[in-house]
């Protein structure tokens, strides 16, 4: 008989056996953890014993677009238009405004590309795409070209940047500006790993050695040169190439041209260069493609490194430069019908200096000669700049040339020569009475660049601001700011002013603020104008009282409204800061603005209170000293010092200021210690760190500061 169980017996027996397998388990569990955790541990130590030294960090001229909030950008803006030039226009680029529909029988180019094409460290009207447009102008073309570019774009950007911007606008041609950066641009950030899979790799010397990161990565455009066949640099051409590929196809789908330029660095036109590898390999690409290319290096070899103001920004000569070769160009005989592809990209030879002008005069004098002769004479006649005062009676001839291209040249070749051309100033005057626009522009353009002795056509030049072509208002508005408005202006100004509709209600508005105070007289029609429908007529009335001044403290009820439009607002509280103590009543709604959302309007707002001086808006400033964006920051400190803030208030705040990451923000932190009463030793220990800042202007200004023993800091 088999022997009987007990099933209340069994499961406590069952219990221990599982609970004692339970623990076995846990046991092996955790000793499996220490040993991967030893091995890993030994791994790692191992990893940082034998690390090599890490390569180099990619050079500054390398975005990384982590930076951005996600991989495209545009500046967040609220001014619109041209001029003044540095604002950005209601795509955030800096260009002017364009009407989505092209106006009858213009050619419109858009111009992809980063800070290259933008113009970066000179004048937004001295960039290529701007100045291509006037040179254009100058053979009578007829050319609207945007400038769709900003710093740090590459072709990723500029791809996405056709998508967003510029396919809206219909260009029958667009130039993608490739700068040899675009290169690891591409690499090093697409390339990159996961956030996640980053940050190890950033803190583990064992997930470097595994993923190998930093190997991928191209640190130098000189890379493309020293080892163009690396793999790291082959995936980032390919990386490029696609894009192109993408752009090309969507262009012509859109039924555009498309076309690449490729623009060399510094050290490409230096004694010793390289070999133009990456021109080559680029230009290799776009013939396969079917890609019209321009390489740019032989436009800047005669100038040098005078064609650059960095290591591969242009100056303004190389950018002239750069936009000459392309006018020139069979690339941009487009417009007359030459087909993309290697014939259309062929340039021809630079335009050698003119050393002997006496031909040119003879051609441009001669009626029988060839318009396209008389044409290339007068722009020729134009490079010799101011020794071209000779050509001047030659020029002013030409305006009443039979071909209309030619008087378009002269005009503009009359610009090029500047103040020796100031006799030249009455025919000009009779120019802009011409029923061809592009003739009416040369003029206004050429009087702006005589300057001074243009002031006896300035009422001419008024009188178009009004004009119902757009490029002659632009010509004549940047004309009238280059000569200086003054108060002998104020009366054809506000006639303009007074033409509710008029399209030069806005540019009129801009000339007056250019007087200055002696325009107070026009505040009155300018507040009325701050109103106005159009966004940029608003903000150019509101930049106006702004630079009246003092005298404009009438305006300060409606600059306070404004401060309620939020595509005006940072302009409004630009200009309370620009009336002084007398925007006083303005104060709370400026301190309510330093929690704006935009670091633009905090900052404008924050200079605004340190202009008008009010101690109770201390407080207010001292707490944006932990501000984000650094221009708030400083603006904040520059306030407290302004507002003559009670120590209380102002010494925490400007010691916090003086270990702020931007050096602006901790030299006037340390300002503000020095002029404290009775410094704490905690102040004086800032000002004896700030003597041995890394930034000179903070030694300086920790300099000025007694040493210990010397008595209180003044």
């Amino acid at each position: 008989m088999l022997p009987s169980f007990s099933t209340e017996a069994a499961a406590p027996a069952a219990g221990r056996a599982g609970s004692s397998r339970l623990a076995g388990l846990a046991v092996n569990l955790a000793l499996a953890a220490a040993s991967l955790t030893v091995a890993f541990g030994g791994a790692e130590f191992l990893c940082r014993t034998l690390e090599p030294k890490p390569p180099p960090a990619a050079a500054d001229y390398i975005t990384d677009w982590q930076n951005w909030d996600g991989e495209f950008y545009t500046v967040k803006s609220t001014a619109v238009g041209w001029p003044p030039w540095e604002d950005y226009n209601s795509e955030g680029l800096r260009d002017h405004e364009h009407t989505l529909v092209k106006r009858p029988g213009s050619w419109r180019v858009a111009c992809l590309g980063d800070s290259v094409t933008l113009g970066w460290g000179i004048q937004p009207y001295e960039a290529w795409p701007q100045t291509l447009e006037d040179l254009a102008a100058a053979t009578g073309r007829d050319f609207d070209v945007m400038n769709v570019a900003l710093g740090g774009w590459a072709t990723r950007q500029e791809l996405i940047a056709y998508r967003r911007i510029a396919r809206r606008y219909h260009p029958d041609q667009v130039l993608l500006g490739i700068c040899l950066n675009d290169v690891p641009e591409m690499q090093n950030n697409l390339s990159r790993p996961p956030r996640l899979l980053a940050e190890l790799h950033h803190r583990s010397a064992l997930v470097r050695r595994l993923i190998g990161a930093r190997r991928r990565e191209i640190t130098s455009v000189e890379q493309l040169f020293s080892a163009p066949e690396a793999e790291n640099v082959r995936e980032g051409y390919r990386r490029m190439f696609a894009d192109l590929r993408a752009l090309r196809d969507e262009v012509r789908a859109d039924g555009g041209r498309f076309a690449v330029l490729v623009f060399p660095f510094r050290f490409q036109v230096e004694p010793g260069a390289p070999p133009p590898l990456a021109q080559r390999t680029i230009g290799e690409f776009c013939r396969q493609e079917g890609i019209g290319c321009l390489d740019l290096l032989p436009a800047l070899r005669g100038l040098g490194p005078a064609a650059f103001h960095d290591y591969d920004h242009f100056s303004p000569a190389g950018a002239r430069a750069v936009a000459q070769y392309l006018v020139d160009s069979r690339l941009m005989l487009a417009q007359q019908g030459v087909e993309p592809g290697d014939a259309a990209a062929a340039p021809g030879p630079p335009t050698p200096p003119v050393r002997d002008p006496a031909p040119l005069l003879r051609a441009l004098r001669d009626p029988s000669s060839s318009e396209q002769g008389r044409i290339a004479a007068a722009r020729a006649l134009g490079t010799l700049g101011e020794a071209g005062a000779k050509a001047v009676p030659a020029l002013v001839a030409a305006l009443e040339d039979h071909g209309h291209s030619v008087r378009v040249a002269a005009a503009w070749a009359l610009g090029d020569v500047g103040p020796p051309a100031g006799t030249a100033i009455p025919a000009l005057v009779t120019a802009l009475g011409d029923r061809d626009p592009l003739l009416r522009a040369g003029a206004a353009h050429a009087m702006g660049e005589i300057g001074g002795p243009a002031r006896l056509g300035l009422h001419a030049l008024i009188a178009h601001l009004s004009d119902q072509d757009e490029r002659v208002r632009w010509n004549a508005a940047d004309a009238v700011g280059k000569i200086g408005p003054g108060p002998e202006s104020l009366d054809a100004l506000r006639v303009i002013l007074a033409d509710v509709d008029g399209p030069g209600r806005g540019l009129a508005a801009q000339s007056l603020g250019r007087v200055g105070p002696e325009a107070r007289v026009a505040v009155p029609e300018l507040i009325e104008v701050a109103f106005d429908p159009r966004l940029d007529v608003r903000w150019r009335a509101v930049w106006a009282l702004g630079r009246i001044g003092p005298a404009a403290a009438s305006a300060v009820p409606a600059l306070r409204r404004a401060l309620a439009d939020p595509e005006l607002r940072w302009r409004a509280a630009e200009a309370l800061g620009g009336i002084g103590s007398g925007a006083r009543e303005a104060v709370p709604d400026l301190v309510g603005l330093l929690q704006d959302p935009s670091s633009s309007v905090r900052w404008r707002a924050a200079g605004a209170l340190g202009a008008i001086g009010v101690p109770s808006a201390a407080p207010s400033l001292a707490r944006l000293v932990r501000d984000p964006a650094e221009n708030v920051r400083l603006a904040a400190v520059e306030g407290l010092l302004r507002v003559s803030a009670e120590a209380t208030v102002a010494r925490p705040a400007f010691l916090t200021a003086a270990h702020d990451d931007d050096s602006r923000v901790r030299q006037h932190a340390v300002r503000g210690l020095r002029r404290l009463r009775s410094p704490s030793p905690d102040v004086r220990a800032a000002i004896a760190a700030a003597r041995r800042d890394p930034d000179e202007r903070v030694r300086v200004e920790a300099a000025r500061a007694p040493t210990a023993g010397e008595g209180e800091m003044p």
